[in-house]
């Protein structure tokens, strides 16, 4: 997915696993991060330049690089 497609409330699904080397970001965060999960896009996750993003999942919240993610029109 591009990075200046992605906004806060955009319906993305998880299409890639790019890992979370370089991300300085809460375990928590880290740990939920799936491949085929589905959510909505909070907010950039600060410090890392508008590339990783917060997504809210049924199982909470979890960052994704913009890479990772696949819009709305992922149907």
């Amino acid at each position: 997915m591009d990075v200046n497609e992605i906004k806060e409330g955009l319906k993305v699904r998880v299409i890639g696993d790019g890992g979370t080397k370089g991300m300085m970001i809460a375990e928590k965060h880290l740990a939920i991060r799936e491949i085929g999960e589905e959510g909505t896009v909070l907010q950039w996750v600060p410090g890392h330049g508008g590339d990783v993003w917060y997504v809210q999942q049924d199982n909470g919240i979890a960052a994704y690089c913009y890479t990772e993610l696949q819009g709305e029109l992922y149907t």
